[in-house]
């Protein structure tokens, strides 16, 4: 697999970082594995315990999509496989599918890998936009079963196990993912450019990769977590929705974005600048693939786990 690398950033979580790098270690030996140490204290100790791992140090924090960047400069593989600290390969089976996947349809720039969280129910399979311009998760906390044994495209896959054409980067600006993101959104917005520049993003049925949801984000207050998310969320779509996209879906995500910025005790803002790409996909052909109509009671059920998420300041 010299083709591939796996990059990995972690900000402290040295032993779940331990756990991940054993898995990927066992699974991919002939791959370039490069671990970024976003300003961990103390330093973590991984060429000690992996010596065939790369480690790039960071004196501090960067954020996660900073992090990223910073690792892709040392990653050569003409495919990337993003990796959370906090997810498990089973074997090398989640990663040669998806490689093969990828050498199989050329138009497809990232898939993703089924994801189970430690209940053994499915994380997203994916995400797709609503009419109110908010995000679907596909799949989300349900049993596995048909809704996840084929391979679909999808809005925007999830970057706990993600796989990245390398060259597709060239097209959507050079960027990987913003680092003025610092966390949360990241690769819902590459994502979304690598679809506005012609590419496609696939969710591909594999062997379940295990990842504890939010093992990072737990360590962070609420407000912390959703000041950067709708933050993130509002500057994407100033940057990325056409005309078309905010006649049809503006009124709804503004009005949900001002709810949730009440209930949660934020206000987001627009961070950073645009991001020069060239577009090559007509968004009027693009929105009706990537949105999906959605009952009432999804709404509902969102906002019931907003409500239970809230914690004092």
């Amino acid at each position: 697999m010299s083709a591939l690398s796996v990059l990995i950033v972690s900000w402290n979580q040295a032993p779940r970082l331990e756990r991940c790098l054993q898995a990927v270690v066992t699974a991919l030996p002939a791959a370039q594995v490069v671990v970024v140490d976003n300003g961990s204290e103390p330093a973590l100790e991984v060429a000690k315990t992996f010596p065939s791992v790369e480690v790039v140090r960071s004196e501090v924090n960067l954020g996660f999509a900073a992090g990223n960047n910073l690792g892709l400069a040392k990653c050569t593989g003409e495919y990337i496989l993003f990796l959370n600290n906090d997810a498990l390969l089973p074997s090398a089976e989640p990663v040669q599918t998806l490689l093969a996947f990828l050498e199989a349809h050329s138009a497809v720039a990232a898939a993703q890998a089924k994801l189970v969280l430690p209940d053994g129910t499915l994380d997203t399979c994916g995400e797709f936009l609503t009419p109110a311009g908010l995000l679907y998760h596909h799949g989300y906390r349900l049993p596995d079963g048909p809704h996840a044994a084929r391979p679909f495209p999808v809005f925007a896959a999830k970057g706990a196990c993600l796989m990245l054409r390398r060259r597709a980067l060239e097209d959507v600006g050079g960027v990987l993912f913003r680092p003025d993101f610092f966390c949360y959104y990241e690769d819902i917005d590459l994502c979304h450019r690598l679809w506005l520049a012609g590419h496609e993003v696939w969710f591909v049925p594999t062997e379940p990769v295990l990842h504890a949801e939010g093992s990072t984000a737990r360590t962070q207050p609420m407000r912390f977590v959703w000041r950067h998310y709708l933050s993130n969320m509002l500057t994407s779509a100033c940057d990325l929705w056409g005309a078309r996209a905010w006649l049809r879906m503006g009124p709804g995500f503004l009005g949900a974005l001002a709810v949730a910025a009440v209930l949660h005790r934020v206000w987001p803002c627009r961070v950073g600048g645009r991001i020069a790409f060239i577009r090559r996909r007509a968004e009027r052909d693009l929105l009706p693939r990537i949105t999906v109509r959605v009952p009432l009671r999804y709404y509902f059920a969102l906002a019931r786990r907003n409500f239970s998420a809230l914690a004092p300041c």
